[in-house]
């Protein structure tokens, strides 16, 4: 195995030596996400947007509704701000991950 690749793990007083595969070398790092975008927890099909951009909003206000599975789910604003921008549409399939709208 290649030296550089040797990863060394110390817990209390041992010692253990591991080596890193090619997968974990090409893992993405990750990165603190930005509290600033609201993304889709679900994959489905927008249903309904009750906020415009240049709205202000609560924790709590409703943001939209995300069809899935047959089922209507509200997606509620987690904390205030400012809508600064919304990048999905009424019909639009989403999938989980996506950003649905930025907060100012």
């Amino acid at each position: 195995m290649d030296e550089n690749k040797k990863i060394i793990i110390k817990i209390d007083d041992s010692e253990y030596t591991t080596f890193s595969t090619p997968s974990y070398e090409k893992k993405e790092k990750w990165k603190k996400p930005d509290s600033r975008n609201i993304l889709a927890i679900i994959p489905g099909t927008v249903v309904d947007i009750f906020v415009k951009e240049g709205d202000k909003v609560k924790a709590g206000d409703n943001m939209l509704v995300i069809e899935a599975m047959k089922m209507n789910n509200q997606i509620l604003f987690e904390k205030d701000g400012i809508v600064d921008k919304i990048f999905v549409s009424k019909g639009d399939v989403i999938s989980k991950g996506q950003i649905l709208s930025v907060l100012k």
